[in-house]
């Protein structure tokens, strides 16, 4: 069994911080790379060495702000 999730109905994503409303169908999941200038500081799409996913979460909120996470700090999410 899966459990089936259309990333175009998350509405809202639980961090540890609290809920964080999801605007435009804008939520959506791939691999995550951190960059300084041409060089790759972390991801690849490969777990690094210290265990950090190479999945992460993204979505755009209401104040246009542009939100990132790896995907192991996703607690729930909420479908509309």
């Amino acid at each position: 069994m899966s459990l089936y999730i259309e990333v175009d109905s998350v509405k809202a994503v639980l961090l540890a911080d609290g809920w964080h409303n999801v605007v435009s169908k804008s939520f959506d999941l791939d691999a995550y790379e951190f960059h300084h200038e041409d060089q790759i500081l972390l991801g690849g799409g490969q777990e690094s060495k210290v265990g950090v996913p190479a999945t992460g979460a993204t979505w755009k909120e209401s104040d246009n702000t542009q939100v990132a996470c790896p995907l192991t700090a996703v607690l729930a999410v909420k479908l509309s």
